[in-house]
């Protein structure tokens, strides 16, 4: 009987800690096939002909050319890669320039070895897998917003947004910071700012006051 064919999976992440726990994922897939590994953009850039992987797990930080500067090159050259940016960093700016420079999809560290598979098969099949919180980022950014009426002056940052919904939606701090994964401490520090920029005291007059209700 034919063997089934693999997908040839490449690392670019200059962590050899994290090369090592993703080749042993890879391993336990029987139709992936772990197929090079480069620590640098550099070596990728200048090693990918050899090997030309069909899927790329590509790290943001790396030292010289950053992933998103070596997806952008590589998207150009080989469009019938899928890149995954897979990161630590879950800020507005570097997701949307991932995006941008062609990468296929983001998921942070924080991914369980079984997303990180069942990203790799969605790309295969056209999908664009992102971790929940990065997907939120993006459907907040492409939604249209409605300004609320005497608040045009108040500058709420995308996770003082998000935290304010998940505050209407009623989510405790330890549930808001189980489903966005940061701290509480964290969460605490947002909330009390927003308040201040709101100039309101709790839960209740910073939801009615944002969304006027």
């Amino acid at each position: 009987m034919d063997q089934p064919i693999s997908t040839r999976i490449g690392i670019v992440e200059d962590d050899s800690r994290v090369r090592d726990a993703l080749r042993k994922i890879l391993s336990t897939a029987k139709d992936m096939a772990f197929e090079k590994d480069w620590s640098n953009a550099e070596d990728a850039l200048a090693g990918w002909i050899e090997s030309c992987p069909e899927v790329v797990i590509m790290d943001i930080n790396l030292p010289g050319a950053s992933g998103i500067e070596c997806v952008r090159e590589l998207s150009m050259r080989f469009p019938s890669t899928q890149f995954l940016m897979y990161t630590m960093h879950d800020d507005d700016q570097r997701v949307f320039d991932a995006l941008k420079a062609g990468a296929n999809g983001y998921l942070l560290k924080s991914a369980k070895p079984l997303e990180i598979l069942t990203a790799i098969r969605d790309l295969l099949t056209g999908g664009s897998p992102m971790s929940a919180t990065i997907a939120r980022r993006v459907v907040a950014q492409l939604r249209p917003t409605k300004p609320t009426e005497g608040l045009a002056d108040v500058n709420l940052s995308d996770r003082e947004q998000e935290i304010l919904q998940l505050l209407a939606e009623g989510l405790l701090y330890k549930e808001i910071s189980m489903r966005i994964g940061i701290s509480e401490a964290a969460i605490k520090q947002h909330i009390h700012r927003m308040y201040a920029k709101l100039h309101v005291q709790n839960r209740t007059e910073a939801v009615n006051k944002f969304f006027g209700r």
